[in-house]
Protein backbone atom coordinates (compact mmCIF):
# COMPACT_ATOMS: atom_id res chain seq x y z
CA UNK A 1 0.00 0.00 0.00
CA UNK A 2 1.65 3.19 -1.05
CA UNK A 3 1.12 6.01 1.65
CA UNK A 4 0.59 9.24 0.15
CA UNK A 5 1.84 12.71 2.35
CA UNK A 6 0.49 15.90 2.59
CA UNK A 7 0.26 17.89 -0.67
CA UNK A 8 0.59 14.75 -2.51
CA UNK A 9 -1.61 15.43 -6.07
CA UNK A 10 -3.92 12.41 -6.23
CA UNK A 11 -5.94 11.26 -8.70
CA UNK A 12 -9.24 9.42 -7.68
CA UNK A 13 -11.46 8.01 -10.59
CA UNK A 14 -14.84 9.67 -9.56
CA UNK A 15 -13.74 13.34 -8.50
CA UNK A 16 -10.87 13.70 -10.62
CA UNK A 17 -7.60 15.35 -9.50
CA UNK A 18 -7.40 16.33 -5.86
CA UNK A 19 -4.38 17.31 -3.28
CA UNK A 20 -3.96 15.84 0.26
CA UNK A 21 -4.76 18.92 2.93
CA UNK A 22 -3.76 16.28 5.87
CA UNK A 23 -2.80 13.19 7.03
CA UNK A 24 -4.53 12.42 10.41
CA UNK A 25 -5.97 9.62 12.78
CA UNK A 26 -9.62 9.72 14.20
CA UNK A 27 -11.39 7.40 16.58
CA UNK A 28 -14.91 6.11 16.19
CA UNK A 29 -16.34 3.32 17.86
CA UNK A 30 -13.35 2.83 19.76
CA UNK A 31 -11.51 2.47 17.03
CA UNK A 32 -8.58 4.70 15.63
CA UNK A 33 -7.48 4.91 11.82
CA UNK A 34 -5.85 7.40 9.81
CA UNK A 35 -7.47 9.10 7.29
CA UNK A 36 -6.53 11.54 4.02
CA UNK A 37 -8.48 14.71 4.02
CA UNK A 38 -8.44 15.19 0.29
CA UNK A 39 -9.44 18.68 -1.48
CA UNK A 40 -10.82 18.29 -4.94
CA UNK A 41 -10.44 22.35 -6.73
CA UNK A 42 -12.43 21.68 -9.60
CA UNK A 43 -15.47 20.22 -7.72
CA UNK A 44 -15.65 21.71 -4.52
CA UNK A 45 -15.08 18.93 -2.52
CA UNK A 46 -13.43 18.19 0.35
CA UNK A 47 -13.35 14.24 1.55
CA UNK A 48 -12.10 11.96 3.89
CA UNK A 49 -10.65 8.91 2.83
CA UNK A 50 -9.57 5.71 4.99
CA UNK A 51 -5.82 5.53 4.01
CA UNK A 52 -6.52 1.67 4.86
CA UNK A 53 -9.08 1.95 2.03
CA UNK A 54 -7.35 4.31 -0.49
CA UNK A 55 -6.24 1.51 -2.66
CA UNK A 56 -9.83 -0.20 -2.98
CA UNK A 57 -10.85 2.79 -3.69
CA UNK A 58 -9.02 3.74 -6.09
CA UNK A 59 -6.45 6.56 -5.37
CA UNK A 60 -4.41 6.26 -7.62
CA UNK A 61 -0.72 8.66 -7.31
CA UNK A 62 0.21 9.95 -10.88
CA UNK A 63 1.42 8.49 -13.36
CA UNK A 64 5.48 8.63 -14.90
CA UNK A 65 5.69 9.43 -18.30
CA UNK A 66 7.40 5.99 -19.11
CA UNK A 67 3.86 4.89 -17.68
CA UNK A 68 1.89 6.97 -19.69
CA UNK A 69 3.64 5.66 -22.88
CA UNK A 70 3.20 1.86 -21.40
CA UNK A 71 -0.42 2.47 -21.05
CA UNK A 72 -1.25 4.23 -24.55
CA UNK A 73 1.41 0.50 -26.10
CA UNK A 74 -1.15 -1.78 -23.87
CA UNK A 75 -3.91 0.02 -25.79
CA UNK A 76 -2.32 -0.26 -29.15
CA UNK A 77 -1.18 -4.03 -28.45
CA UNK A 78 -4.09 -5.35 -27.36
CA UNK A 79 -6.20 -3.44 -29.84
CA UNK A 80 -4.26 -5.63 -32.61
CA UNK A 81 -4.15 -9.09 -30.72
CA UNK A 82 -7.48 -11.65 -31.30
CA UNK A 83 -10.65 -10.71 -29.06
CA UNK A 84 -11.70 -12.06 -25.97
CA UNK A 85 -14.58 -14.90 -26.92
CA UNK A 86 -17.66 -15.30 -24.58
CA UNK A 87 -17.11 -12.71 -22.42
CA UNK A 88 -20.06 -11.23 -19.96
CA UNK A 89 -20.26 -8.32 -18.11
CA UNK A 90 -18.62 -9.53 -15.08
CA UNK A 91 -15.35 -9.82 -17.25
CA UNK A 92 -15.88 -6.28 -17.83
CA UNK A 93 -16.82 -4.81 -14.54
CA UNK A 94 -13.61 -6.96 -13.21
CA UNK A 95 -11.47 -5.07 -15.84
CA UNK A 96 -12.87 -1.23 -15.25
CA UNK A 97 -12.75 -2.10 -11.53
CA UNK A 98 -9.23 -3.11 -10.97
CA UNK A 99 -6.80 -1.56 -8.97
CA UNK A 100 -4.26 -2.04 -11.88
CA UNK A 101 -4.24 0.69 -14.55
CA UNK A 102 -3.43 -1.77 -17.45
CA UNK A 103 -5.82 -3.85 -17.05
CA UNK A 104 -8.54 -0.93 -16.85
CA UNK A 105 -6.69 -0.20 -19.99
CA UNK A 106 -7.05 -3.63 -21.20
CA UNK A 107 -10.66 -3.85 -20.73
CA UNK A 108 -11.43 -0.10 -22.67
CA UNK A 109 -9.54 -1.70 -25.73
CA UNK A 110 -12.01 -4.92 -25.58
CA UNK A 111 -14.99 -2.76 -25.24
CA UNK A 112 -13.78 -0.34 -27.46
CA UNK A 113 -13.34 -3.47 -30.18
CA UNK A 114 -16.83 -4.96 -29.25
CA UNK A 115 -18.41 -1.52 -29.94
CA UNK A 116 -16.74 -1.51 -33.53
CA UNK A 117 -17.73 -5.01 -34.16
CA UNK A 118 -21.42 -6.27 -32.57
CA UNK A 119 -22.13 -2.67 -30.88
CA UNK A 120 -22.28 -2.48 -26.68
CA UNK A 121 -25.09 -3.24 -24.30
CA UNK A 122 -26.54 0.30 -22.26
CA UNK A 123 -24.11 -1.19 -19.24
CA UNK A 124 -21.36 -1.90 -21.49
CA UNK A 125 -21.63 1.34 -22.54
CA UNK A 126 -21.37 2.66 -19.10
CA UNK A 127 -18.73 0.65 -18.46
CA UNK A 128 -16.57 1.80 -21.55
CA UNK A 129 -17.52 5.67 -20.53
CA UNK A 130 -16.17 4.80 -16.94
CA UNK A 131 -12.86 3.12 -18.19
CA UNK A 132 -12.27 6.35 -20.47
CA UNK A 133 -12.60 8.83 -18.12
CA UNK A 134 -10.29 6.65 -15.67
CA UNK A 135 -7.14 6.75 -18.31
CA UNK A 136 -8.52 9.97 -19.33
CA UNK A 137 -8.12 11.34 -15.95
CA UNK A 138 -4.26 9.51 -14.99
CA UNK A 139 -3.12 11.26 -18.56
CA UNK A 140 -4.25 14.90 -17.95
CA UNK A 141 -2.73 14.38 -14.63
CA UNK A 142 0.61 13.14 -15.69
CA UNK A 143 1.05 14.66 -19.03
CA UNK A 144 -0.35 18.09 -18.50
CA UNK A 145 -3.16 17.70 -21.29
CA UNK A 146 -6.42 18.83 -21.83
CA UNK A 147 -8.96 16.46 -21.24
CA UNK A 148 -9.73 16.16 -25.18
CA UNK A 149 -6.12 15.66 -25.76
CA UNK A 150 -5.52 12.56 -23.32
CA UNK A 151 -9.05 11.29 -25.35
CA UNK A 152 -7.32 11.79 -28.42
CA UNK A 153 -4.53 9.54 -27.39
CA UNK A 154 -6.73 6.88 -25.94
CA UNK A 155 -8.50 6.84 -29.31
CA UNK A 156 -5.53 7.04 -31.78
CA UNK A 157 -3.34 4.23 -30.16
CA UNK A 158 -6.33 1.93 -29.96
CA UNK A 159 -7.08 2.57 -33.93
CA UNK A 160 -3.01 2.47 -34.30
CA UNK A 161 -3.29 -1.23 -32.82
CA UNK A 162 -6.72 -1.52 -35.46
CA UNK A 163 -4.68 -0.56 -38.19
CA UNK A 164 -1.50 -2.87 -37.52
CA UNK A 165 -4.09 -5.86 -37.14
CA UNK A 166 -5.64 -5.21 -40.63
CA UNK A 167 -2.16 -5.00 -42.31
CA UNK A 168 -1.28 -8.47 -41.00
Amino acid sequence: MFMFKKGSKVFYPYHGIGKIDDVFTREFGGKKEKYYSINFVDENLKMMVPVDKADDLGLRKFLTEEEVEALLEVLKKRASEPREKDVDRSYFLHMIGSLDIFDVAKGVCELLCKRETTGLKRDEDELLKRGIDILNGLIVCSKKVKPAEARKMIIDYWKKGLNKKKKS
